[in-house]
C-alpha cells in the first residue's frame, strides 16, 4: 500500500505544481486525471490500516476528479456537436 501512496502523492502534488504554475487549468484532462488517480490511490492506502478521515476526504476527491473529467468530455463534445456559425454579411 505504500507505493500508492507514492504514487498519489507525486501525482497530486505535480497536478498542483501545473495548476498554479499557470501550465494547466481545471479544463485541462491532464490536471483532472491526475487528481482522480492520486486521490483513488490516497483512498486505497487508507483502507489498510483504515483511516476513516483520510479514506472520506481522499474518496470524494477521486469522484470530483472523475466529474471533471467528465463534464471536459461533455463540453468538448458540444463543441464539436455544434453547427459553426457563420457571420451574416448585412
Amino acid at each position: 500500500m505504500v507505493i500508492f501512496g507514492l504514487i498519489a502523492s507525486v501525482a497530486l502534488l505535480f497536478a498542483f505544481a501545473m495548476l498554479n504554475l499557470g501550465k494547466w487549468t481545471t479544463a485541462d484532462y491532464p490536471y483532472q486525471i491526475l487528481n482522480f488517480v492520486g486521490a483513488g490511490f490516497l483512498t486505497l492506502s487508507a483502507a489498510n490500516p483504515f483511516n476513516a478521515g483520510v479514506f472520506w476526504t481522499e474518496l470524494i476527491w477521486s469522484l470530483l476528479g472523475l466529474y471533471g473529467i467528465v463534464k471536459i468530455f461533455l463540453s468538448r463534445r458540444r463543441a464539436a456537436d455544434a453547427p459553426e456559425q457563420t457571420p451574416s454579411v448585412a
